[in-house]
């Protein structure tokens, strides 16, 4: 999977800014100051769309609804990635057995998530929670379970 441009809170950012913004994902003293990171991810051919709020700004708490995607996607994912760097990265179905088409664009996302930020320099292996874990087993999308963004990555 080729590198795609990144559409970050809404404004194209470059590598050198979406570079920082991973540094500070990296670093657990920042993300323990923010008490994580809330985030929402959506992808088409050529841009990875991210929305990534820290938990609480200043004392106050931000939320998921806080965060707007560009062009409002049908297909999005939405998480944390809490103080401990571990992502819990899920997606809500917009029916009750997923088709092909649905498990295609979720699953293209992911990859998209998963490639982007490991190659922009967030710290390898990325982490999955046991729920995000489960989730991605059941649904279909990757049906061997990936423990990891690392693992995800390699099913592209």
């Amino acid at each position: 999977m080729k590198l795609l441009e990144i559409n970050l809170n809404g404004q194209k950012a470059g590598r050198s800014l979406t570079k920082s913004m991973i540094k500070g994902l990296n670093n657990k003293k920042i993300r323990t100051e923010k008490g994580g990171y809330l985030f929402k991810a959506a992808s088409d051919e050529t841009t990875l769309y991210l929305g990534i709020l820290p938990e609480f700004n200043q004392g106050d708490r931000n939320y998921h609804y806080n965060i707007e995607l560009h062009g409002n996607p049908e297909f999005f994912l939405t998480g944390s990635l809490n103080p401990d760097g571990v992502f819990s990265i899920l997606f809500i179905p917009k029916e009750k057995e997923l088709s092909s088409f649905s498990i295609d664009a979720y699953r293209k996302i992911y990859l998209a998530f998963a490639e982007n930020l490991l190659a922009l320099g967030l710290k390898e292996p990325g982490e999955l929670n046991m729920v995000t874990t489960m989730l991605l087993q059941s649904s279909g999308l990757f049906p061997e379970g990936p423990v990891s963004l690392l693992q995800i990555r390699e099913k592209s």
